[in-house]
Order: structure tokens, then C-alpha cells, then sequence
């Protein structure tokens, strides 16, 4: 807490004078060369549900500081950036690794696992890519290079209720840069962009790095390959007050490593590459009605392909409709929504059916996050307040269940490792049951200014019969974080 209340310190001291950027050298508003800067800070305590019979640690806390220091050049042609990032955490578990299936308690245990050690940091690139702006005046942009790709934000918006939903609600269900993670993720590529006054067309072909967990982030997973193309129709343009948007993901996976799934111990169907192609859709509407505003979101998805030697089949889709009073103290924003993706019903087949979320950042699915979107029924409400222009207050309550309880629990957000034993998700058994939690989220969030927030988190959860079966009568958890974020 100390190097926290340090940091802090610091923040405020220079708060007064900072900027968004700094421009280092501008000339007749043709050229400009800029430095950019981001530090993160963040506090995790972490009170895990306590396996029956094991001395492994399932209370404890850690923490890290992630900086950012980026170098960039803007032309009306052309783009250069570039950016390193240096994280150091400290404290981490040695002891959070209980026996099966109890396994890692906790995301501590599963970032000590990585590199068995308790105070680790690491130096690397995290971005370093050219962009070509509007090439010939036709709307086409190529970036290459290394690069942070986001799905669903290949088109952003002015409204700030359109992006907060697209931020929070669509955005990196299946890939994304897992930013919330100490060492986040990169993809080694290019991106081509068509970008209209209507529609946009986006494509990418990318390795993603290791990350996440992974001190190593520098360097590229070679051994999956991810080719993305989407079609996105922007918001209000053809139909009125609505983005609609279409997706092609394709996924590719030669690590020689044991697969998460439900697979009878000692079965060599999942054996071989994965190979999963992945057709979906986003449909967002918002619109004025009596003293408010009215939003509405669908999101669907299905894949097929092969899961080693197994036929790869699963669906995903996700409901959800909101309220909020725009006229009344604190804008009560009231939303709920219901989450469903498929599960393997019979592990002895020759199908996979389980859906895969291939490289999230789950955690905006899972504030608390010990479940994924994978063999998950997900119903939630939630409830947002905006007291002051500064604060916004989160609550969400999820009631959660496995969609197959023959098939698995899971947990995790990808690939963090190209060699080695960790795939990137964990499995426990359902036991032959289904209901997993109930959860109670709390989060306030404080902007100071544009480049200073606070973040802080509590949630907590009631284990079900899928959790008691593992952990025992400890059956509740507990997770809380306060995080200090700077920008200049």
C-alpha cells in the first residue's frame, strides 16, 4: 500500500500541468510529433473459496504499476507510433495452487504459475506500427505493425451512450487486448480499413503476443494464427438510431499442449490443431421515450470447425434492454439481460460443442472474474448511477449456471503462452450439476479530469452446487481492488 499511496502522490503533484499529450514538434499543421503516457496502479485482495483439506492459500493480496511511455508522428498521409510498457508486480502467492479440482485460487496463483516467482516486472514493445491514412482519398487504411485490436470498436462514436455500450457491452467478447490484465495482449499484423459515411469494412491477419498473465509479452505466439473481417453499418445512418454490424473470425491454434475441455482422461480425440471459424452479428438501438432513453442490444455467434480430431459445433447468444431516467437525480440507469452460450453434452462423441471464446478480455464480462463465457448462462441486472459528473456507481447481480453439466467450468481469457503446460483456460468439473453462483458486483468509478481516475471494486460470491462440489462448505469468495489510472 505503500507504493500505492506513492503513486497517488504523485498524481495529484502533477495533475495540475499534465496533458493528454505533449506535442514535441509541429509544422504549418502538416506534420506533428507527440509523446503520450499512461500508469496504471492497482490493488487486488483476494479471498477465494477454501478447498476442503488444503493448506494452499486462498487469502491474499498483490499488487502492480503498469507505465506506458508512446512516441507518434501524424501526417496527413501517414501515421507512425510507437510504444514501450514496463509492469513490476509484487507479492504475488506462492502457495495459491490447491489440488485438483480446486486448482489456482484465484488470478494471484495463476500469474505466479507463469514465471514461480513472487515479485516479477517485465520490459517490452507493446505497440510499434505505420498507418496509411485515406489512401488516394477512397477511404482505405492500412496499418502494420504491432498493434491493439478491439472487435466490435472498429467504429466509434461521438453519443455517449452508443459507446458506452459498445465499450462495455459488445466489445471483446472474442478478441481483444485484455487490458485489465497486468501484462495485457498485442497482435503481430496489419489491418486494412474501408471506411465510408455509411459503413466500414475491417480486416485483419494477426499472431497474437504472449501477455495476460505472461511476463514475456514481447514476444509472438507463431502457433495461432487470426484472420478477422466485419462488416459494420454505422449507427443512425440506414436505420435510424441503430448499428447493426457482421463478423468473420478465423482461428488457428498448432500448440502442442493439452486442450481445455470435457475429453475422458486419457482420450486422444482432442489431439491436433484447433481450426474454428466463427459467423456472427451485433444489432444496437437506442431511442428517446418519455422521460428517458430506451437501449437495446443483440449479439449472436456460431462456429464450426475441428477441435483436434473432433468436430468443433457451438453457438452463442446475448439479450439485453435498458432504461435510463435522463430528467432525475443521478440518471438511474436500469438494464438486465440474459447470456447463453453452448456446452459439450456428451464427452464420449466425436463432437466438440462447447463455445469457444478464443482471446477475450473477460473481465468486462466478469467483473469478478473466476467464469468465462464458455458453457454459460449468464442472467443479470444492473443499475447505474451517476450522482455527480465525476462519479458513476455500477451494481450488478448475475445469477449463473452451466449450460451443460456434463461438459465443464471455465475460466480464463486465452492464449498467454506459446510453450508449456498453460493453455490459457482452466477447467474444474460440474459433477454432474449446473447451478454454478449468484455474484453481487460493486464499482465506483471517480474522474478527477481526463487523465486522472480512481476505480474501486467489490463482489462477492454464493457458491452453488457446482462450486460446492469442489471447494466444500467454504463456499463463498470475495475480490476487491482499487486502482489509480494517469494520463499524460
Amino acid at each position: 500500500m505503500k507504493k500505492l499511496a506513492l503513486v497517488l502522490g504523485i498524481i495529484l503533484l502533477i495533475n495540475a500541468s499534465a496533458s493528454a499529450e505533449i506535442t514535441l514538434y509541429e509544422k504549418e499543421n502538416k506534420i506533428r510529433v507527440y509523446t503520450a503516457g499512461e500508469l496504471t496502479a492497482r490493488y487486488e485482495d483476494w479471498n477465494w473459496f477454501n478447498p476442503a483439506g488444503s493448506s494452499a492459500d486462498n487469502n491474499y493480496s498483490y499488487h502492480f504499476i503498469r507505465s506506458r511511455l508512446a512516441i507518434g508522428c501524424e501526417t496527413d498521409k501517414l501515421d507512425f507510433f510507437i510504444q514501450a510498457q514496463h509492469t513490476q508486480m509484487w507479492d504475488l502467492p506462492d502457495n495459491g495452487m490447491a489440488p485438483a479440482p480446486g486448482g489456482a485460487l484465484g488470478l494471484g496463483s495463476i500469474y505466479y504459475a507463469h514465471r514461480q516467482d513472487e515479485n516479477y516486472h517485465s520490459t517490452f514493445i507493446k505497440q510499434a506500427y505505420v498507418r496509411f491514412k485515406d489512401i488516394l482519398g477512397t477511404g482505405l487504411f492500412i496499418k502494420a505493425g504491432r498493434f491493439e485490436y478491439v472487435d466490435a470498436l472498429e467504429v466509434t462514436y461521438k453519443n455517449p451512450k452508443v459507446m458506452w455500450l459498445k465499450k462495455i457491452r459488445l466489445s471483446e467478447r472474442l478478441i481483444g487486448p485484455f487490458g485489465w490484465s497486468a501484462f495485457t495482449r498485442s497482435f503481430d499484423g496489419a489491418e486494412i480499413v474501408l471506411d465510408k459515411d455509411n459503413y466500414n469494412i475491417t480486416s485483419m491477419a494477426s499472431y497474437p503476443t504472449q501477455g495476460g498473465f505472461e511476463n514475456d509479452a514481447q514476444k509472438s505466439i507463431d502457433d495461432i494464427t487470426l484472420l478477422t473481417t466485419t462488416l459494420t453499418i454505422k449507427y443512425d445512418k440506414v436505420i435510424p438510431n441503430t448499428e447493426t454490424r457482421l463478423f468473420y473470425y478465423f482461428y488457428d491454434d498448432d500448440r502442442n499442449m493439452a486442450k481445455p475441455d470435457n475429453t475422458p482422461a486419457g482420450s486422444t480425440l482432442n489431439n491436433g490443431e484447433i481450426e474454428i471459424q466463427t459467423l456472427g452479428f451485433h444489432l444496437l438501438n437506442t431511442f428517446d421515450a418519455g422521460p428517458g432513453t430506451t437501449d437495446f442490444l443483440l449479439w449472436g455467434a456460431y462456429q464450426f470447425g475441428d477441435w483436434g480430431d473432433l468436430t468443433h459445433k457451438a453457438w452463442a447468444f446475448n439479450i439485453e434492454a435498458g432504461y435510463q431516467f435522463t430528467k432525475i437525480f443521478s440518471k438511474p440507469w436500469l438494464r438486465a439481460g440474459y447470456f447463453v452460450s453452448t456446452g459439450d453434452s456428451n464427452p464420449d462423441d466425436s463432437d466438440h460443442e462447447t463455445f469457444f471464446q478464443m482471446l477475450p478480455t473477460t473481465r468486462k464480462y466478469a467483473l469478478f472474474p473466476f467464469y468465462n463465457l464458455m458453457n454459460n448462462e449468464d442472467l443479470f441486472l444492473q443499475l447505474i448511477l451517476k450522482p455527480h459528473k465525476k462519479v458513476l456507481i455500477r451494481t450488478d447481480l448475475h445469477f449463473l449456471r452451466l449450460n451443460q453439466s456434463k461438459d465443464r467450468w471455465y475460466m480464463g481469457a486465452g492464449a498467454t503462452k506459446e510453450n508449456g503446460n498453460i493453455f490459457g483456460y482452466i477447467t474444474r468439473p460440474a459433477v454432474g450439476d449446473a447451478d454454478l453462483a449468484k455474484v453481487l458486483d460493486l464499482m465506483v468509478v471517480f474522474n478527477l479530469n481526463k487523465r486522472v481516475s480512481f476505480n474501486t471494486y467489490y463482489g462477492h460470491v454464493w457458491g452453488d452446487n457446482v462450486i460446492e462440489n469442489i471447494y466444500g462448505t467454504d463456499d463463498d469468495a470475495d475480490m476487491f481492488f482499487f486502482e489509480l489510472n494517469l494520463k499524460f
